[in-house]
């Protein structure tokens, strides 16, 4: 029995050894992937992360470049779309020197081009002997009737204001025009637009006028029933 006891107690020792060997052989792996320790604390400090390097910035395109982008394009249509494109990069600079590159069936509208982008009609005044026709083009696109006193010639200054009283119904500027023809035919067109016969009775020519309230009445009645 002694014996016996001797043996369980003997194995029993064997048993804790056992467990204590093979707990000493537990193993870690640390954060790197390839250190292995047997305890954590034993992982070595984390390097610190390296800087990012900056990344450098694209070269600026100026404007010398983008010129020589449009340089060599072909023309289509009997239009030329290097100047198509010196007028763009114009408009889009606000740089209304570019504008005396271009020939000068171009420049003019080139002229209008920043003009328009910089609400700044005085931008006409460089178009020289194409400013009147800048200026009007400019008041008609923007119904500022006020840029049509800018023009000097009598008959694009007429037209201006006769354009912009037919657009916006305004008969004040009928009587702004100095041509008796064209402010006939003002007071004609807002006639029409407003439906309104007073303003034929505006019309001195009076075959004119009669044409004016002829219309007009037509108009204004009824339409008859066909009969079978």
């Amino acid at each position: 029995m002694k014996k016996l006891f001797v043996a369980v107690l003997f194995g029993f020792a064997l048993f804790l050894l056992g467990c204590a060997q093979l707990q000493s052989q537990t193993q870690y792996i640390c954060a790197d992937g390839k250190t292995i320790v047997a305890s954590p604390s034993l992982c070595p400090a984390a390097a610190p992360e390296a800087p990012a390097t900056p990344t450098a910035a694209a070269p600026a395109i100026t404007l010398d470049t983008e010129l020589e982008m449009c340089s060599g394009m072909p023309e289509m249509q009997q239009t030329s779309l290097e100047e198509m494109c010196i007028m763009g990069l114009a408009g889009k600079h606000e740089n209304a020197s570019l504008c005396k590159r271009l020939s000068y069936n171009t420049k003019m509208q080139c002229y209008l081009v920043i003009a328009t982008v910089t609400n700044d009609a005085d931008v006409c005044a460089e178009a020289g002997s194409d400013k009147n026709n800048c200026y009007q083009q400019y008041a008609s696109n923007t119904g500022d009737a006020s840029v049509c006193d800018k023009i000097t010639d009598v008959n694009n200054k007429d037209s201006c204001y006769s354009n912009i009283a037919s657009q916006g119904g305004d008969a004040t500027l009928c009587d702004k025009i100095k041509s008796v023809g064209q402010k006939n035919s003002c007071y004609w067109s807002i006639a029409m637009r407003l439906q309104d016969v007073t303003y034929c009775n505006e019309i001195t020519d009076s075959n004119q006028k009669q044409n004016c309230l002829q219309n007009l009445q037509s108009q204004s009645q009824p339409a008859q029933p066909i009969k079978p």
